[in-house]
């Protein structure tokens, strides 16, 4: 340790800010290091130091930032506090092997718990974790083979389960619509908190073998929404996390409709990181644990998702093979037969994800036909039309035409006001990057990137943006 010169005013700031006295911050520094597997001997003698100026070693500073920012309830950055800011590269990944499958329903709930602590607290092992290919083959095993899975009947599929899954489950939708019409980044920290605060606690708790079957069911629903929330906003590797421990959790609950729709979250992550050859084996995996058991509409689902990852690879034969298959199985579906949750799975979503399919096969036309049925005036949310917008416009750029393309992608930035998604500033970046390689100099090129940077800023694009701003 090194003695500095002059007293950390920041610190002394952020820590009035944060309502901690030094004895209080020592204990959370100890408290989360401890957590992490680190040994840091802190006490209020140690924070009378660092208030005087001493520079502690880099771990400590990590923590330090760490337990401020737990109280805060926002990120804090080393700079913030009088400190170096080489604090990235420091701090334990304790989530590291959330993306394998577990052995143990008590595995799960504490890697759960660790990573909603982690997402909630910024820890920066796990916002540069990124998604393990490698893991691909012990999840799909681990789930469909390690042991005898129950087979509900279909009055167990629907029913609503005691006052506390139904509780968690009422909540859960709630989200989902924010989810829906806001994007995954509007809803995350909420869902972490509640997730951690209400539904861990429960799961470690003991409970009649029923109802413990129906909470960790209605856990395994919000699993699959943190993931899809992380996902959303970029967060790839804690997305597959939750949705990997989220399929143990569906083990334990007997619940095979849900491991089936977290086994399709993964093959919809999987394809956009272009890992398309995983994102077909979880597709089937899915199907293979639910033959027989899943409704039209959840089957259809599915097999939507093994079509769209075999368009991404090329594969036009298999792709209009099994989109066929999934359009005649939606067509047997009643709504009113089919589980809450997979409701919003109608005839405008499966064109949509036809849609997506034709656009990554190059097929304008195709594309065109399908975005349009993918919208519905009154029943599609702002966020799924600022999507199909996009598609839309990716298919009139295949096309040739330069007018419509922008005019629709112009359309879609406004219509998706302020989504918080990752994915989707994705759709407009990759879809300028297209216009540029093709129309550098073109003043529409540059008309789309000032709308763009209107409404998201932070964005970087090509230089055709730079030309444009200059001239």
């Amino acid at each position: 340790m090194s003695t500095g010169k002059e007293p950390n005013r920041l610190l002394a700031e952020v820590m009035q800010q944060a309502g901690v006295s030094n004895k209080g911050l020592a204990a959370r520094v100890r408290e989360l290091a401890a957590r992490d597997g680190e040994t840091i001997s802190a006490d209020h003698v140690s924070v009378r130091r660092w208030l005087d100026g001493t520079s502690p070693k880099a771990a400590t500073q990590y923590y330090i930032a760490l337990a401020l920012g737990s109280k805060l309830g926002r990120p804090v950055a080393p700079e913030e506090i009088g400190f170096n800011g080489s604090l990235q590269a420091v701090g334990v990944d304790t989530t590291a092997q959330g993306a394998e499958y577990p052995a143990d329903s008590g595995i799960a709930v504490d890697l759960l718990g660790k990573l909603t602590s982690a997402d909630l607290e910024d820890q920066p092992t796990l916002i540069g974790s990124t998604w393990s290919s490698s893991a691909t083959p012990g999840i799909i095993t681990g789930y469909l083979f390690s042991d005898t899975l129950h087979v509900p009947d279909s009055s167990e599929l629907l029913r609503s389960g005691g006052p506390a899954a139904q509780a968690i489950r009422s909540t859960a939708a709630h989200f989902m619509d924010l989810d829906f019409h806001y994007g995954g980044g509007h809803v995350r920290k909420l869902l972490l908190f509640y997730f951690k605060s209400e539904i861990a606690p429960l799961l470690r708790q003991s409970h009649p073998e029923h109802v413990r079957r129906e909470l960790f069911s209605a856990a395994a629903e919000v699993a699959q929404l943190l993931g899809w929330s992380a996902y959303d906003s970029g967060r790839h590797g804690a997305a597959q996390r939750y949705f990997v421990q989220g399929l143990k959790l569906a083990r334990e609950a007997n619940d095979p409709v849900i491991g089936g729709r977290l086994l399709s979250n993964l093959s919809h992550q999987a394809n956009y990181l272009g890992k398309h050859a995983d994102a077909v084996q979880f597709a089937r995996a899915a199907q293979s644990a639910t033959l027989g058991k899943a409704t039209p509409a959840v089957a259809s689902m599915f097999l939507a998702m093994e079509a769209r990852a075999l368009a991404s690879g090329g594969h036009v034969k298999e792709f209009t093979r099994v989109l066929s298959q999934a359009e005649q199985l939606f067509d047997r579906h009643s709504p009113d037969d089919e589980p809450e949750w997979v409701r919003y799975f109608n005839a405008e979503e499966l064109a949509g994800e036809a849609a997506h399919g034709f656009r990554d096969l190059g097929m304008a036309d195709e594309t065109r036909l399908f975005a349009e049925r993918a919208v519905s005036a009154a029943g599609t949310p702002p966020r799924t039309r600022a999507f199909i917008g996009m598609v839309s416009a990716a298919g009139a750029l295949t096309n040739g035409d330069l007018d419509e393309a922008v005019a629709l992608a112009m359309d879609a930035v406004d219509l998706a006001g302020p989504l918080q998604s990752s994915r989707y500033t994705r759709y407009l970046t990759d879809f300028y990057d297209s216009v540029n390689r093709a129309h550098a100099r073109h003043p529409l090129t540059a008309r789309l990137a000032e709308r763009i940077l209107q409404q998201y800023p932070n964005l970087t694009l090509g230089s055709a943006v730079l030309l444009s701003r200059v001239a």
